[in-house]
């Protein structure tokens, strides 16, 4: 059968790293059975919508991305799958734009809905409980769709139950791939041309603590370091008590973890902490930190902080003013906090008024950018290794995007996407979004 021929699937992926690493799962399966890809969701013989429900205005975009994909593809086949259709299965198959719901649990496996496609009917299938205890699901990839940097899902679930979030109930517990496996997929897509990899999961700093005997993030770690893999691994989101001393001493040596950290901090008060149901304290996270900073100087640290939750005072904003201006901390990620109906904190009587809220993320995402630009002003004149990646910024086709997270513009050649090189910082512009000038050498 020619490419033409062939019948065509499209996806939007709403949310995380992880979704993104799912949907690619379910490209390859859809591939597999015949399908071929493009990404003009209108002319897509079937749509697949992989939503998110972290908010409930997450909730809220993606039933009207239904609608909006069903007006542009009226006769397309709509899949919804995902968070959100793993919280309100029941509410999206009432739908009438919606040929068929499938769940995070059974996403994996596309073969209901080819079947359903070929059939051109609704199908109702009963999800099994996203609780149930059972293996993480996985799929090798032997590619990624952006070719340059590939998100590797090394495992899926949370245990934790913070006040605000959703996530758990529709991800499940804790569930670590394991380690051959993980190594299997760097191999796999370092022979198909990929240069770095991102570690992915819900809550990646509880990978093995379900294998017996248990097992620590930085055995994974120094299994990688124990290959020849020529990969650049770069870890994505860590609570603080999952860096030990040992992970630092690690990171610090490798010349393959690069040396970037996303540590969420969400406050900096210890009383909004306890209200929030995170599992440390302002003193032990400003321990974490000041530690990677010391074991290694060109390190760049961000954090999650939420403003505007429940409770959140105007001495307890300020309080986290007062620790991030004390800390060594590069950029943040700033969110107002949004009501999520069934979460504890939902139910909370002392909700924030939105108004502040928006003020108080303005304050620190200025502090943010201020400390981003201190972040690239300090390695001026410097040479730092970078990988080509497929983003315009600065008025340049692509950016070189350095171990320790500087985004370069850089205009690449077709051969040059993808790879490392390295890059001589020689200028910074002092914006909001810094603009540094290169040269490649």
């Amino acid at each position: 059968m020619s490419q033409a021929a062939k019948p065509s699937f499209a996806f939007h992926t709403m949310g995380c790293k992880l979704n993104f690493y799912d949907s690619e799962v379910m490209a390859g399966g859809f591939e597999a059975a015949g399908f071929r890809r493009e990404h003009d969701v209108p002319s897509a013989d079937l749509v697949v919508l992989n939503t998110c429900t972290v908010t409930n205005k997450s909730d809220v975009e993606s039933r009207n991305l239904i609608r909006k994909f069903r007006r542009r593809n009226p006769n397309g086949f709509l899949v919804v799958t995902g968070c959100y259709a793993q919280a309100k299965t029941d509410d999206i198959r009432a739908m009438e734009e919606v040929d068929m719901v499938t769940t995070n649990v059974d996403k994996y496996n596309v073969t209901p809905i080819v079947e359903a496609y070929r059939g051109a009917g609704r199908v109702v299938a009963e999800p099994h409980d996203i609780m149930e205890k059972r293996p993480a699901e996985f799929r090798i990839l032997d590619r990624f769709e952006a070719k340059t940097r590939a998100f590797v899902k090394i495992q899926d679930g949370c245990n934790l139950r913070c006040a605000y979030c959703i996530i758990p109930y529709v991800r499940g517990n804790n569930r670590s791939i394991p380690i051959d496996d993980i190594l299997q997929q760097f191999r796999v897509l370092q022979e198909n041309g990929i240069r770095e990899v991102v570690l992915t999961g819900i809550h990646i700093g509880t990978w093995g603590r379900d294998f017996r005997p248990r097992l620590h993030l930085t055995d994974l770690l120094k299994a990688f370091e124990a290959t020849d893999i020529d990969l650049w691994v770069r870890i994505s989101s860590l609570d603080s008590p999952e860096i030990p001393d040992e992970m630092i001493a690690l990171m610090a040596q490798s010349k393959r973890i690069v040396p970037h950290l996303h540590i969420p901090l969400q406050a900096g008060d210890d009383r909004t902490l306890r209200r929030m149901r995170r599992i440390y304290k302002t003193a032990q996270y400003r321990d974490r930190v000041e530690k990677l900073r010391a074991a290694m100087p060109d390190i760049c640290i961000g954090a999650d902080v939420i403003v505007g939750f429940p409770g959140e005072t105007d001495e307890a904003f300020e309080s986290t003013v007062a620790f991030l201006n004390d800390i060594p901390m590069d950029y943040l990620h700033v969110f107002p906090y949004s009501n999520r109906t069934g979460t504890a904190a939902s139910k909370f009587a002392d909700q924030i008024n939105g108004r502040v809220s928006k003020n108080r993320g303005r304050l620190l995402r200025e502090f943010s950018a201020q400390r981003k630009q201190d972040h690239y002003q300090r390695f001026i004149g410097q040479t730092r290794p970078a990988i080509v990646v497929p983003k315009a910024i600065g008025g340049c086709t692509h950016t070189a995007l350095t171990d320790n997270y500087i985004e370069v513009p850089f205009n690449a050649t077709p051969e040059q996407v993808g790879q490392r090189i390295e890059v001589e910082v020689s200028e910074a512009v002092l914006s909001q979004a810094p603009l540094l000038s290169v040269q490649v050498v």
